[in-house]
């Protein structure tokens, strides 16, 4: 069972002046030091471990600290390990995206969430479990339980997503045509977005994190001087953002509302409803290329410093580990919401200057964009009055 360890709570601080906002500070509650339990540890006790320590992105947690031990020990584990892995957090990713739709599109009580959980713990089972993370022997995926577990979830979510699962190729005249007439759980939580000032609330200027290498991972969490703060991280001295719409910034339909509506609230939700779709194509089509599994092979070293880089449900997540004598000397972790929230970040420049209307439509703005960028992290929103004249932004 997870627990809270792994979340925070960010208090976002607004200040407003004749309906625009005009201040803005972030201050996240510090974390427990969670990556000091890995501490002594042989290796193949971690990565289930942080599996079940963490409430968010478990499955995602667990697959970095794998495959960052695995690169400290110079362990080489074959594709047909990497894809059950894979498909785990594909499966954890798809459930957190449609818990966040379902949880968010209205106020009635529904059945799908306690079937969307079980069914995605069904799958993950059937992928192999805990298993995948450090295999001490031969396993093979459970095909058949796959094949029906995935055709289940294809049709809760193509019912959370309406005709827009139906859709091979939308453009956005489909999507306003599929706003104004579906009635699904998707179209719900996207409907407010259509409000006059919503649509482009929170466009900003901020660079992707970009993709890193091996070295670069290193540098970014060792300890000489490129190494990133957690508390403020920058990559070649900029704030970064990570997440859904980085990820599918290149899809034609989030490339035309780029274009229209920039980085705001209404394209970072589209971008979600595009990866939801995606992921289940992906998960569909990677379990027929399942195969039995073997361990991975002898550890080449007993120590070494170890980097792996992951894509959870929320963004980017970066795991480094070094062995010593076969056990664990230190850990980092780098979270998405680290990148998100910086002071400086995408949260700050997307609130800056930003319009917002009277209080209840600031409040209603403010948070709609907070959780499309991060719904699984919770925070605590202060709006005060500041007259002051809007700053002249610095970027």
């Amino acid at each position: 069972m997870s627990t809270n360890i792994g979340t925070a709570e960010l208090l976002i601080r607004c200040g407003i002046s004749s309906e625009t906002i005009v201040s803005v500070s972030i201050t996240p509650r510090p974390l427990l030091p969670v990556e000091r339990l890995a501490l002594g540890k042989p290796p193949e006790a971690v990565p289930t471990l942080f599996g079940r320590l963490f409430s968010l992105c478990p499955k995602a947690h667990a697959k970095a600290a794998a495959r960052a031990l695995e690169d400290a020990l110079d362990i080489s584990v074959s594709p047909n390990l990497e894809r059950p892995r894979d498909l785990q957090t594909t499966v954890e990713r798809v459930r957190e995206l449609s818990l966040n739709l379902l949880l968010a599109s209205d106020g009635r009580i529904s059945p799908w969430p306690p079937r969307l959980i079980t069914l995605c713990r069904r799958l993950i089972a059937a992928l192999g479990g805990d298993a995948v993370h450090w295999p001490a022997a031969p396993f093979e995926p459970n095909a058949a339980e796959l094949r029906v577990g995935a055709t289940e979830l294809e049709a809760l979510v193509s019912h959370l997503l309406g005709g827009l699962w139906h859709t091979p190729q939308p453009d956005l005249e489909a999507v306003r045509h599929w706003l104004e007439h579906d009635t699904c759980a998707a179209v719900a939580w996207m409907r407010p977005a259509l409000q006059p000032g919503w649509p482009d609330f929170g466009r900003c200027a901020v660079d992707a994190l970009p993709a890193f290498s091996d070295p670069m991972l290193k540098a970014a969490l060792g300890p000489g001087s490129m190494r990133v703060s957690p508390t403020c991280p920058e990559w070649d001295e900029l704030p970064r953002e990570t997440g859904c719409l980085v990820r599918q910034s290149s899809a034609p339909l989030i490339r035309e509302a780029l274009a229209v509506y920039g980085n705001g609230l209404f394209t970072r939700m589209l971008a979600r409803m595009v990866e939801l779709k995606s992921l289940v194509r992906s998960l569909i089509e990677g379990i027929e290329q399942l195969a039995p599994i073997e361990p991975g092979s002898l550890p080449g070293r007993t120590g070494g410093i170890g980097v792996a880089q992951t894509e959870a449900a929320r963004g980017r997540l970066i795991h480094r580990v070094e062995v010593a004598d076969g056990r664990v000397c230190d850990y980092r972790i780098l979270a998405p919401t680290d990148w998100n929230f910086h002071p400086r970040g995408l949260v700050y420049r997307a609130l800056l200057g930003a319009a917002v209307g009277d209080a209840d439509s600031a409040k209603a703005r403010i948070e709609a964009f907070l959780r499309v960028v991060d719904p699984c992290v919770d925070h605590r929103l202060i709006l005060e009055p500041a007259e002051r004249p809007v700053p002249t932004p610095l970027f």
